[in-house]
């Protein structure tokens, strides 16, 4: 694989030409936190914006795992515009810079976006050491020469609820990590590329939609979309049929609390009862105990015990998902929807549907299905590789809406 370089722009149409790299992706799901430095107390001249850096950044050595490949490893907080109040607030993030010296142009940018870890302030990626599981994902990136940022998300690792699966709310954060991390790196360059899984490739297909608006100032190559958490409408009928699989189970009660963060207004004795409603708090916190109670819960678990009161609140529920989903807007920039046909969270059916909608829209989207693989992490060999390096040089690269 090759470094990235600059070369002069080639045609591709409806999408921006992107700069030439070449990188082995891949995704790892984890459960991760992180830790933050304080704010500055100094009054600042000008209104605060996004991708402002509070305070000042930790350089920390406490990734170990990456102290061979990594120059400078940060812990910071940034500020993050919330869609809710048009308010900046502070966000949490962890960025790595490689070792070396970065090409001409700058080091290339990737942010991730991490995949569940749990609703609780303690679920931050950046909080642990090994990042809960995406310490080996940075490292392959490092050693491709990226400069790597992820955002814990809002409300993970600072105040505040985490509105879990709200689109706009993470994808904002995606790419005011990027300025931050620009700001915090001087060789960084001002192209960056998206990866995310699960939750995570919810919120960077979303940082796609709207990074021609909201990403102003940064030139947004291409995202990666693994697993992710696209069209979450039939959930609410799969409640009703008594048909949600025990992975959709667990995912259940997160779901549940991050809308009624955005909609104070769901009762959440609605749709829960029993052992999963004695037990919510469990399905929102990330420790090795609590994985090993949830899934002791989800075995015990009735279609009767998360089965919506009535028609009317089936209904309501439906209309909230209807307002998490995706596709919402053009894409600015390619993109990669990779999935599995045995997915048992995320059925393929609804991935299906949510991929043409957005293929409606005008997207240039190459979609990857491979088979017999679990909810997460997908091995699809070289395939993202080859899609990264033909984006990156103008290629023209396989187009799954047409």
């Amino acid at each position: 694989m090759r470094r990235p370089s600059r070369r002069p722009r080639t045609e591709r149409p409806r999408h921006p030409a992107v700069t030439s790299t070449r990188l082995l992706l891949t995704a790892v799901i984890v459960a991760t936190a992180a830790a933050c430095s304080s704010p500055d107390p100094a009054d600042s001249a000008q209104a605060p914006a996004p991708g402002e850096v509070v305070g000042t950044a930790t350089e920390t050595g406490e990734y170990l795992a990456l102290d061979k490949l990594a120059e400078r490893s940060l812990r910071f907080r940034y500020l993050s515009e919330d869609p809710a109040t048009d308010e900046v607030v502070p966000v949490s993030a962890a960025a790595f810079v490689p070792r070396g010296t970065a090409p001409a142009g700058g080091w290339p940018v990737i942010a991730v976006g991490h995949p569940t870890t749990g609703i609780s302030t303690e679920c931050a990626p950046s909080f642990y050491g090994n990042l809960l599981g995406t310490v080996d994902l940075v490292a392959n990136l490092l050693e491709l020469g990226f400069v790597v940022v992820q955002t814990d998300y809002q409300g993970l690792g600072t105040p505040g609820s985490h509105a879990y699966l709200e689109p706009t709310v993470a994808a904002r954060n995606i790419i005011d990590s990027v300025r931050a991390v620009r700001s915090l790196v001087p060789d960084a360059a001002g192209e960056w590329w998206g990866f995310g899984v699960s939750q995570g490739g919810h919120a960077v297909f979303r940082a796609n939609e709207i990074a021609a608006g909201y990403g102003d100032g940064l030139d947004l190559q291409g995202t990666i979309s693994m697993s992710p958490a696209l069209d979450i409408r039939p959930i609410a009928d799969a409640m009703a049929a008594g048909t949600l699989t025990p992975d959709q189970i667990a995912f259940l009660p997160l779901i549940l609390t991050g809308l009624r963060t955005v909609h104070p207004e769901l009762d959440i004795d609605d749709y829960l009862r029993g052992p999963i409603r004695d037990t919510l708090g469990t399905f929102l916190e990330c420790s090795d105990i609590a994985i090993v109670q949830k899934q002791d819960v989800v075995k015990r678990t009735t279609p009767a015990d998360y089965r919506p009161v009535d028609d009317a609140a089936t209904d309501r529920l439906r209309g909230w998902l209807g307002e998490a989903s995706l596709p919402q807007g053009r894409a600015s920039a390619p993109m990669m929807v990779v999935y599995s046909s045995a997915d048992t969270v995320i059925l393929p059916s609804w991935t299906e549907r949510a991929v043409e909608q957005a293929c409606g829209e005008g997207d240039l989207i190459t979609t990857v299905v491979v088979d017999g693989q679990s909810h997460g992490i997908l091995d699809v060999g070289s395939a993202t590789a080859d899609w990264v390096e033909a984006v990156s040089e103008g290629r023209s690269v396989r187009d799954s809406c047409r």
